[in-house]
């Protein structure tokens, strides 16, 4: 892994906040070609190798873009999943039997990658893109954590403040982290499960894999950031 030339900075920070992990929610039907793979791919090489996943995308509608368009890049949250996608998402799906959620906790290092870049909001933000910028400097991930943030969409302009929001969750639920191309399965920490009834299907479908870090973890299937 080529990290960033200041990549001890980024771990100050992220030792300094307390951030354990980074998240990606996926249905668990891409969770075999994950493991097949041994490693979780980007749009640009599911497409480039022919590899067949469900995309989420294809589920919901949204008002404005918010699918970053760069297809080299996976979308990640840091500690908690994007509550607002995920409901979506999940709601979305609710009547399709084949597909449930998991919730993949991932090695925090992806942060000071060299080719990560940052987002203060949804990374596919008209706005955001033309005038605060997704970019994979210092400045760029500490602004992540700022006091306040004015989030300007296509239908709405808000302020989001931290209140008493701990250190480790970015200002906005929406904040993401870019990972470039590819992630190791090796860095996958957990795959995360909302109850034993899903955690015991998911270890079903991968019972020719190790699946000692499948877990039941209720916490990441709800709004709350505690």
């Amino acid at each position: 892994m080529e990290l960033k030339q200041d990549h001890k900075e980024f771990q100050k920070e992220i030792v300094g906040r307390g951030i354990e992990h980074l998240i990606h929610f996926t249905p668990t039907i891409n969770l075999l070609s994950i493991f097949e793979q041994g490693k979780l791919l980007s749009r640009n090489l599911l497409e480039q190798f022919d590899i067949d996943q469900t995309d989420i995308f294809d589920y919901v509608e949204f008002t404005d873009d918010i699918r970053f368009d760069d297809k080299s890049y996976i979308n990640l949250s840091i500690q908690h999943p994007n509550s607002f996608l995920f409901n979506r998402f999940r709601q979305k799906t609710t009547h399709e039997h084949h597909i449930y959620w998991c919730v993949l906790k991932i090695d925090k290092k992806y942060i000071y990658q060299l080719d990560t870049l940052f987002s203060v909001t949804n990374a596919a933000n008209t706005h955001n893109k033309r005038k605060i910028g997704v970019t994979g400097d210092i400045a760029k991930f500490r602004m992540l954590f700022a006091d306040s943030l004015q989030i300007v969409t296509s239908y709405s302009s808000k302020t989001i403040t931290r209140n008493h929001l701990k250190e480790k969750y970015p200002t906005d639920e929406q904040a993401e982290v870019l990972v470039k191309n590819k992630i190791a399965v090796s860095d996958i920490l957990q795959v995360c499960f909302k109850d034993e009834k899903d955690l015991a299907t998911g270890k079903a479908a991968l019972s020719d894999y190790n699946t000692t870090n499948f877990v039941v973890d209720n916490s990441l299937f709800n709004n709350s950031r505690l």
